[in-house]
Order: C-alpha cells, then sequence, then structure tokens
C-alpha cells in the first residue's frame, strides 16, 4: 500500500500559517522522512461562495503548490487530486504538467477530473455541458503535445496546425489517474489511463456531488469489480492503480488506530493500492507531529 498525504490547503479559510514556501518545504519533507509516497493538492480556481459556506474549501493552483513541495524533497511524488481538465486549453494544461515533471525530476502524477461546480465553471467561461466531450478531446491532445513532435489537431475551441511544445517531461510517460465513479470514468480509466481515483460519496449527499455513490466497501467493491471486468473486455493486462481516501477509524477521541489499519487491510484486499491518509493538523508543528504519530501507529507497523 502507498499512502499519500494531501498538504493543507483544503480549508476555507485557509490557514495562513501554510501559505508559505518554509511550511510546504517542512510538511514536505516530513512526510517523505516518513515514508509517504505522495502529496497531493486540489484544484478550485474560483469557488463558489455558497459552496465554501456550505462546507466547500479554498485552495491554492496544484502546479504552484507541488512545484515547492517537489523542490524540497527528491523522492516525494507529487500528485493533482485532482485537476479539473475542462477548465484550461489542453496545451496549457499539458505544459504546466511536463514542466512540474521535468523540474521534479519526474514524480508527477496527474489526477484528472470533470470538475462538478456549475458555478465555477460559469465563472471560468467554461461550458458546462460540455465537460465531458472537453475532458475527452484533452486527454488525446495531452499524449501528443508531451510527445515534443509536431501535433496537428482540431479541437471544439483551438487549433494546432503545425505546433511543438518543448520540453517533453521526463517520465516517458506521465501516469494519468482519472477521477469519478461513474460508470463512463471507470471506462475511461480502463481504456485511457494508469490508474482511478473513486470517492465517497454517502447517498445522504443526494446528487450533489452528480456521481455514482459509494457508500462503503460493498459499493467500492462492486465498482472495482466493474473496473476489472471492463479491462478483461478490451484485453488490458497492465494493472491499474486505485486510490481511495482512508477514513474510517476517525472519532471524536481521535484515530482508533486498529480500526483504520483494519480499514486500510480492506481496502487493500479490494484492490486500493493509494490511500489518502487522514492525517491534519491546525498548525504546521501540529502537522508535522500527527504525521510522526501516524507513521509509529500505520506506516510502520
Amino acid at each position: 500500500m502507498q499512502y499519500v498525504l494531501s498538504l493543507p490547503f483544503m480549508r476555507h479559510p485557509m490557514n495562513p500559517e501554510f501559505l508559505t514556501q518554509e511550511a510546504v518545504a517542512r510538511v514536505a519533507q516530513a512526510a517523505e522522512d516518513a515514508g509517504f509516497a505522495a502529496v497531493a493538492v486540489t484544484e478550485h480556481p474560483i469557488p463558489f461562495d455558497d459552496w465554501l459556506e456550505g462546507g466547500g474549501h479554498d485552495a491554492l493552483d496544484p502546479f504552484v503548490a507541488l512545484s515547492f513541495a517537489a523542490a524540497a524533497t527528491t523522492r516525494l511524488r507529487v500528485l493533482t487530486n485532482l485537476t479539473v481538465v475542462p477548465y484550461r486549453n489542453p496545451f496549457m494544461l499539458a505544459k504546466a504538467a511536463a514542466s512540474l515533471d521535468r523540474l521534479s525530476g519526474g514524480r508527477l502524477i496527474l489526477g484528472c477530473g470533470t470538475g462538478y461546480l456549475k458555478e465555477e465553471f460559469d465563472a471560468l467561461g467554461v461550458d458546462f455541458d460540455e465537460r465531458n466531450a472537453l475532458f475527452d478531446e484533452s486527454l488525446e491532445v495531452l499524449r501528443k503535445a508531451w510527445s515534443a513532435q509536431t501535433v496537428k489537431v482540431r479541437g471544439r475551441h483551438f487549433e494546432a496546425v503545425r505546433n511543438t511544445a518543448h520540453p517533453a517531461p521526463a517520465q516517458s510517460r506521465i501516469p494519468i489517474w482519472i477521477g469519478g465513479n461513474s460508470k463512463l470514468s471507470r471506462h475511461r480509466v480502463v481504456e485511457k489511463a494508469e490508474g482511478w481515483m473513486p470517492m465517497p460519496n454517502p447517498r445522504s449527499l443526494g446528487g450533489r456531488r452528480r456521481t455514482v455513490h459509494i457508500d462503503g466497501l460493498d459499493d467500492l467493491r462492486r465498482l472495482v469489480e466493474d473496473l476489472r471486468d471492463r479491462a478483461k473486455e478490451i484485453g488490458r493486462t497492465k494493472p491499474i492503480d486505485v486510490f481511495f481516501p482512508a477514513i474510517a477509524g476517525i472519532g471524536p477521541d481521535g484515530l482508533d488506530t486498529a480500526a483504520h489499519v483494519d480499514h486500510i487491510e480492506a481496502l487493500e484486499e479490494i484492490g486500493v493500492s493509494w490511500v489518502l491518509s487522514p492525517v491534519g493538523g491546525d498548525s504546521v508543528d501540529g502537522l508535522v507531529k500527527a504525521i510522526e504519530v501516524y507513521t509509529q501507529d500505520v506506516l510502520d507497523r
């Protein structure tokens, strides 16, 4: 099992103590020293106020924030969890990803999603109803742009007649993980990506997240089995990484280590290979201490 730490920016309002070069470096270094495989940052460039007031969160630009984390470490992978692909022209996204991958020495995992917050699409001038078409179009363009060879492609809102993007990424193939619980998302993963990023989606939330419900291990197991069945149908033999938040065992008195470890073992049995760890803190010192405790109780068990 590989463990991922979310950098402490998914808050509203953000804690300014975390918004410094020194804080990002210290947390990333602590995660690397502890044995975490990656750190992650999400994306919300201009979230809707009502969503923020209802429990949403702010975010730094993931490529900028992860660049600071990569600069402070040597082995730690950096994960966009996740970047909303339709928000950007695909060549701009390809350039940001290739630049981060090149400067980090090949440590980027590009977590991608179609997005669900319509008001954010509206603020960015992107047609919400086009998001699936834009997503699929971009996946094809990203691989072409990363080849550092001439690109000729006409998209919905762009045309490259004879264009080339240098430099290529450090990795011969940047891993793309696709987020979302839907059947369409799972099919995209099997056909076009290296990993799947489902999310917990309790039925109590109704349709707020605009995707299939995952309300426990049975739901997740069923969808992973469907993912495997689809891979068999098309003859795919290459493994698919599955990334999921490990959220069990968290209570008012802190983390129930035994319950949490049991949960991770159950996730691994289902087929999850990467977990997002529930490690946080209200200060840099507190977060570093929490990383140390989690490492002793879980990673080093």
